[in-house]
């Protein structure tokens, strides 16, 4: 795994979450209980402070850890040495040219916009509520353009996106609410504050119960697409790690069961001011467990993201082992799927062998097939070479210049029956000589 990279997103998702869900808590939870249990303004104010102070610091550190996780993808795309993708236009290339660059383009416009709006607002993040609610919606949305989501072809992509910004949203307003929950929660733990703690809890206990419900659906959908069956789910290193999240998840849905069946009916009808304040201190221990477990699922969350979905990690035909120095990678697609090889790997005259296949592996006839490479050099033009069907059923691609090493970009452009087209595209790692 890349370490760095790693790091980079997590920190990243962690404080996109974390001003989201802020946000969300601000706007849709103890707004409406300052206004509804009438709270006292030093308590509205010192809360309102410290939600804008988490949503400043969370937008702050997503930029910084935004721009480290873009330095890191356009050295691991371009095959470049970190110090060498200033000089050449790797960066441009990569916010220009990519979805993932596109997509950090969006976002960080939208970190500008949401910062600028909540700064207008003030304190008090009710005047512009919907629309700090919506840019915040797209704000945490928009990391489902950064990850496995994006690319499918037919129902899948549009189901599957479609789903893992509601999975976003959903964890954000969550998760993401939990922390500035404790810090209501340890602010209004006096008396006179009680009627404000009561109503903040049953507001987000509502708004719980929707995030996990969309959270178990989503999930499911993702799981669908991404691990797509037990092997996947037991047998790749991603299955595995979807499994501890899975894990952490229930045992944060138990106690969110907890909190929302026994500690919040518990401070809205106890009987005396002890008993109530005693629930709001076990529910804000509770939330602190809960932000642990969502720190850890962040993390493998982000982990997940630098791993081939298990879906794509298939058995595959045996029709011959790789040679040693030989290039391969496998293209996984809902139309059909590619196994590629260059043989050798590495820059220098060689040749490219394609194979295609159907979702369950049997051969997927085709009548013409092009086959493009892209050198990682920014502004390289595309060679495009017409395959040829050879007698074991494969493309044929003879006479490759491979003039550099680095990530190039391998696309297939087949011709199917009745006019249909099958269109992949992957990088290729090239080795020097």
């Amino acid at each position: 795994m890349d370490e760095p990279l790693i790091v980079a997103r997590a920190v990243h998702f962690a404080a996109t979450v974390l001003a989201t869900g802020t946000l969300f808590f601000a706007v849709l939870v103890s707004e409406p209980a300052f206004r509804r249990a009438k709270a006292n303004a030093h308590l509205v104010a010192t809360l309102r402070l410290r939600f804008a102070c988490i949503v400043c610091f969370s937008l702050a550190l997503g930029v910084f850890s935004g721009v480290a996780w873009l330095i890191l993808t356009a050295e691991s795309m371009s095959g470049q040495p970190l110090a060498e993708i200033w000089s050449q236009g790797v960066l441009w290339t990569v916010l220009s040219e990519t979805n993932f660059g596109n997509d950090w383009l969006v976002r960080f416009v939208l970190a500008c916009l949401l910062g600028v709006l909540f700064a207008r607002s003030g304190n008090d993040s009710g005047r512009t509520g919907a629309a700090l609610v919506i840019l915040a919606a797209a704000f945490v949305g928009s990391l489902a353009w950064a990850g496995h989501a994006i690319g499918a072809q037919g129902i899948e992509g549009f189901v599957h996106p479609a789903a893992d910004i509601l999975h976003l949203i959903a964890a954000a307003a969550w998760v993401g609410a939990l922390i500035p929950l404790a810090m209501f929660l340890t602010a209004a733990n006096d008396e006179s504050a009680l009627p404000v703690a009561r109503r903040a809890t049953l507001r987000f206990s509502a708004l719980g119960v929707v995030s996990v419900a969309t959270l178990l659906v989503t999930g499911i959908v993702n799981s669908w697409y991404l691990v797509g069956s037990i092997d996947g789910l037991t047998g790749t290193e991603y299955g595995r790690l979807l499994q501890i999240k899975i894990a952490l998840f229930l045992g944060m849905v138990a106690l969110a069961a907890i909190n929302r069946f026994h500690l919040t009916p518990a401070i809205a009808s106890a009987a005396s001011v002890p008993m109530a304040q005693q629930a709001i201190r076990q529910l804000r221990r509770n939330a602190a467990i809960e932000v642990t477990g969502g720190a850890v699922v962040i993390a493998i969350v982000a982990a997940l993201g630098t791993l081939p979905p298990a879906s794509h990690a298939h058995h595959h035909p045996a029709y011959g082992g790789l040679p040693a120095d030989a290039a391969f990678v496998h293209i996984h697609s809902e139309q059909g799927m590619a196994d590629v090889m260059i043989e050798p790997g590495r820059v220098g005259k060689t040749k490219a062998t394609v194979r295609l296949w159907t979702e369950d592996f049997e051969p997927l006839d085709a009548q013409t097939l092009t086959f493009t490479l892209t050198a990682p050099e920014p502004g390289s033009k595309p060679q495009p070479h017409i395959a040829v069907l050879n007698a074991n059923g494969a493309w044929q691609i003879d006479g490759i210049d491979l003039s550099e090493p680095g990530n190039w970009t391998a696309e297939v452009d087949a011709v199917l029956a009745q006019n249909r087209r099958l269109e992949l595209d992957a990088p290729i790692v090239i080795d020097s000589k």
